[in-house]
Formats: C-alpha cells, structure tokens, sequence
C-alpha cells in the first residue's frame, strides 16, 4: 500500500515564494527555488489538505498549484488544479465507487503525462499501466487515438490508475522528482493547534 499526498506549485523561480509558503506551513528542505515546486504533506487522516494548501498558494502567491492524493491500496486519485486561487480543474477516481466520480474543467497540458506513459504502447512490450487489460480492439483504436491528441476525455472509462506512476510521470514533466520534495507540509498537532 503507498499513500502519496502533495502539492506541485508554479514557484516562478522566485526567491520570496518560501516566505509565502512558510505563512502556510511549509517548511523547505531546499534552499533554492525551482520554477516548479513539489511539497510532500504529512497529513494524518486529513487527505484533502493538499488540495486546500494548493488552493491557498496558488490564490497567495498568484499562481498555478495542483493538490493530489494518491492512495494505491483503495486505488484513489484526486487531483485539483487552481490558478489564482480558483478551481480550474478536479479529477477524482475511486475504484469502490465505480470509478472517475469527479471529472470537472478543461484538461490541463500535464494530464497528457498523467494518463499515457509515453515509453508504453498496446503493441509493444510495456502495457500502459492505466489501460484495462480487457479491452476490444475498437477501445484500443479509440485509446491510441486519445493517446495521439493527448487528451483523455473520450476513454477515461478504459483507464484505472492503480499506482504512483501517473503522478511521477506528472511530476517528472514540471522537473520534479516524486521522492525529493524541495518543501514539507506537516499538519499541526491538536494540542500546538489550540495553544499556538
């Protein structure tokens, strides 16, 4: 089972973006500030507070910010993209209810690298790791199609993200590595919550 809870944030490279994080909790690990950010949570049970942390840098620091939540034993994906605060796009999967139940927004450019793996193909070797095995060959011709426009809308039904890979490949598309967060969020302990 792997749970993998964070936020990327567009950072702009700029130096006062830890200042504006620090008022959110943050805490770096790295001194530098890369164009894009990837902040590991530490959120207990509170899996949704990666959302909410991305909504408030992105509205704070006038950017773009994706909150995610990836759980692989229940096979849940939660994605939410803002710019400047607002909501632009949700993505949410859960195999025990039957799939993509939030599906709201335009597709955004990093979902191409979300949902197809650019090293996989259905004919070659590697099987691509959000494609049922079950499919007919006309499912097939409409993913390969979906796969050559980037853009998942008509086939999210053929594909259950099941692991980590979906988000490392998004990561790895903003310059990120999924295993070396430049910032950690940790959610407050009751008793420091209540006395300050």
């Amino acid at each position: 089972m792997s749970t993998w809870v964070g936020t990327i944030v567009a950072s702009k490279g700029a130096s006062e973006f830890w200042s504006v994080a620090a008022k959110h909790g943050v805490q770096l690990v790295v001194e530098a500030v890369p164009p894009f950010v990837l902040i590991e949570c530490k959120v207990g049970f509170d899996f949704r507070a990666s959302i909410r942390l991305a909504e408030a840098l992105s509205r704070d620091f006038a950017t773009m910010a994706i909150g995610f939540v990836v759980q692989t034993n229940s096979d849940v994906h939660e994605m939410h993209t803002f710019v400047d605060g607002s909501c632009i796009r949700r993505l949410g999967y859960n195999r025990d209810e039957g799939g993509w139940i939030d599906v709201e927004g335009e597709p955004q450019s990093w979902e191409r690298t979300y949902f197809f793996d650019e090293r996989s193909t259905a004919d070659g070797d590697t099987w691509p790791d959000m494609l049922s095995d079950e499919i007919s060959d006309d499912e097939l011709k409409r993913y390969e199609a979906a796969k050559r426009a980037g853009d998942a809308s008509q086939v999210l039904s053929l594909l259950n993200p099941s692991s980590t890979a979906p988000m490392s490949r998004v990561c790895e598309s903003f310059g990120l590595k999924g295993d070396q967060p430049a910032g950690r969020w940790k959610k407050r302990s009751f008793w420091s919550r209540l006395f300050g």
